[in-house]
């Protein structure tokens, strides 16, 4: 049986709301710093884990519905990537021009892609309405 769609909608919303937070409290601390340091780089790594908890937690409820699975990712991808490349750009970090947010950029967008194809090949954008 799987989860009703408010569900669904109700956890990625919950999980949204943490990373944006964790997000928040790593550009504030890089802000200060002036770029990523050793603090920033642990608020970063929770942000990691709290993706990881995540998707174990609700990887029952998201395997069952593939785009709920996309969508997912695509929340993570956009909160930690997008967030920290725009960071980047916006105030000139110096680790940016050297490549190391364009290495993190690539393996995000790598898995982004891999879910999507996933996503169509486990039913496509059947289950669209989350």
């Amino acid at each position: 049986m799987t989860t009703p769609a408010p569900q669904r909608m109700r956890a990625l919303l919950i999980y949204s709301v943490i990373l944006a937070s964790i997000m928040g409290g790593f550009h504030l601390l890089a802000a200060r710093a002036g770029g990523i340091d050793a603090v920033a780089l642990v608020v970063l790594g929770l942000a990691a884990a709290t993706v990881a908890i995540e998707a174990l937690l609700l990887r029952r409820w998201l395997t069952r519905a593939p785009f709920a699975f996309f969508v997912f990712h695509v929340i993570s991808y956009l909160t930690v990537a997008g967030s920290v490349s725009l960071h980047a750009f916006l105030t000139d970090w110096v680790g940016a021009r050297g490549g190391g947010v364009g290495w993190m950029i690539a393996f995000w967008s790598a898995g982004l892609l891999v879910h999507a194809f996933a996503s169509l090949a486990r039913g496509g954008y059947a289950d669209a309405d989350l």
